[in-house]
């Protein structure tokens, strides 16, 4: 009896073993697929964000040493608008590292015009965006205005809970 289990389990095994296997081999490439696309997926948000922070500095530096001294002394004009972009372009191209430079290639063809319309369109953002002290005055003003109505809340539910609670005791 013992022999016939023996040779039952032997039997069992050496089904089982390929089978197992094979599940284990695709689990493992599954977890392999997974990594991958992870590891794409960290690359491609790390170059998406080295464009943007590059496009940003490259259009506030522009701005701050070249446009805004033609702006004042009035002598902004197209040829100093494309020269101008043509300043945010270098500046840009010259922070950005090359594994970047080819991501952008490779995902959207010229690198030239991709990084273009990103900087007009980020120097249509900054124009819109408030001075950078207005906006943190007014965050600030918000941020008062909003704890001061909180503290008000509170206040009126804690009396409005005691009222109650005295209401209760003379009943």
């Amino acid at each position: 009896m013992n022999e016939f289990l023996s040779k039952l389990l032997i039997a069992v095994i050496t089904a089982a073993v390929p089978v197992l296997t094979t599940f284990v081999i695709a689990y493992i490439n599954k977890l392999k697929k997974q990594a991958v696309e992870q590891t794409e997926d960290s690359k491609r948000k790390g170059y998406i964000e080295e464009i943007a922070d590059a496009v940003a500095t490259a259009v506030a530096a522009t701005s701050q040493t070249y446009v805004d001294a033609l702006k004042n002394s009035g002598s902004f004009t197209i040829e100093a608008q494309k020269e101008a972009a043509q300043k945010a372009l270098a500046t840009c191209l010259a922070s950005l590292s090359p594994a970047t430079q080819s991501f952008i290639t490779a995902m959207y063809g010229d690198l030239t015009e991709y990084l273009m319309n990103r900087i007009e369109a980020e120097v249509r953002n900054q124009k819109k965006l408030p001075d950078a002290t207005t906006s943190a005055a007014a965050l600030e003003s918000t941020s008062v205005a909003a704890s001061t109505a909180a503290a008000t809340a509170a206040s009126i539910v804690q009396t409005a809970i005691q009222q109650t609670e005295g209401a209760q005791a003379v009943d």
